[in-house]
């Protein structure tokens, strides 16, 4: 028997999957798997990869308002 016959409806195990739902509100993921209003948090540190805030998000938080209203 083939490999090419004995793996022919399984997936490829090497591939990662991307996550399509944003670990921060449960909605659908756009890019790096959030949605676009928490892939901003994620960029600016708000967030991690799995959704958790930061000890300092207050802090973090108040200086994306501020940047925002400027």
């Amino acid at each position: 028997m083939d490999n090419k016959d004995k793996n022919k409806g399984q997936k490829n195990q090497n591939v990662l999957e991307i996550a399509a739902r944003c670990p921060v509100c449960k909605g659908k993921a756009h890019k790096a798997g959030f949605c676009a209003e928490h892939f901003q948090w994620f960029k600016m540190g708000l967030v991690n990869r799995k959704g958790e805030k930061p000890k300092d998000f207050d802090k973090k938080f108040q200086a994306m308002q501020r940047r925002k209203a400027a």
